[in-house]
């Protein structure tokens, strides 16, 4: 992540004007950690189920910040502060590890035509989406949180934190809930050929090849894409530069 266009207010198309600033990397975490903090005091202590139920969608889990702020955590290498909050997801006993695998057409489908799973903590359903009258193959369901995730980045972090044999029992239960061979010596490696199987085209694995710097290996992409470009609209309507080789 780098320094980004941030707005924070719904009256921005009013009171903002038509200008917008990129704001940087470290005022947004800032902002995220602290709203997200607040935000569990209010949250229910409960299994988010939103692909059943709308209100579990708009009105999420405190798992769902819990996870949200780990991420954030992790980025910024605090892995004690992200392996506690991990530890709370997993001790609160609402999702288990079943055989889904994420790279697979056939979970996604289960996904989608039974409105969640036993690891499913929150995900999206897409539409068909359409450009100059062509259909664009995206998938019909998007998992965004997963407790397979949740694990894994656990993993990561008792290993960050110097636990290493406490990380090879996490991926151990992974390896035995779906028939896993990994490759590897260390624990990292361990983890990344678990995501390469489990995860491959899930949001949250670029972010764990991005922070562990082994995204260029795995992708084989430019120093420059490590970020993502800022969307073209946005440029355009407050005037800032493109990120670098865009």
């Amino acid at each position: 992540m780098g320094d980004v266009p941030y707005v924070d207010s719904t009256d921005f198309g009013v009171a903002g004007g038509s200008s917008i600033f990129k704001t940087s990397q470290s005022e947004i975490f800032s902002r995220l950690i602290k709203e997200l903090q607040e935000a569990m005091d209010n949250l229910e202590e409960k299994k988010n189920e939103s692909l059943r139920d709308v209100n579990d969608f708009f009105f999420v889990s405190r798992d769902v910040a819990r996870i949200l702020l780990a991420d954030i955590y992790m980025y910024q290498g605090n892995y004690l502060q992200a392996e506690s909050l991990l530890a709370k997801v997993i001790s609160g006993g609402f999702y288990m590890l079943d055989s889904s695998n994420y790279n697979q057409k056939e979970t996604i489908t289960d996904l989608y035509n039974n409105g969640s799973g036993t690891e499913t903590i929150l995900a999206v359903r897409n539409g068909v989406m359409t450009r100059s009258n062509i259909s664009l193959g995206v998938p019909s369901l998007v998992p965004l949180m997963t407790y397979t995730d949740v694990l894994l980045s656990y993993a990561e972090c008792l290993c960050k934190n110097g636990r290493t044999s406490d990380a090879e029992i996490q991926l151990n239960k992974l390896v035995t809930a779906k028939e896993l061979q990994l490759s590897g010596v260390t624990v990292l490696d361990k983890i990344k050929s678990a995501r390469l199987q489990l995860t491959l085209y899930c949001d949250v694995n670029f972010a764990f090849l991005k922070r562990t710097g082994l995204a260029k290996e795995v992708y084989g992409v430019e120093n420059y894409r490590l970020l993502l470009p800022i969307p073209q609209r946005d440029v355009i309507a407050g005037g800032i530069s493109q990120n670098t080789g865009y």
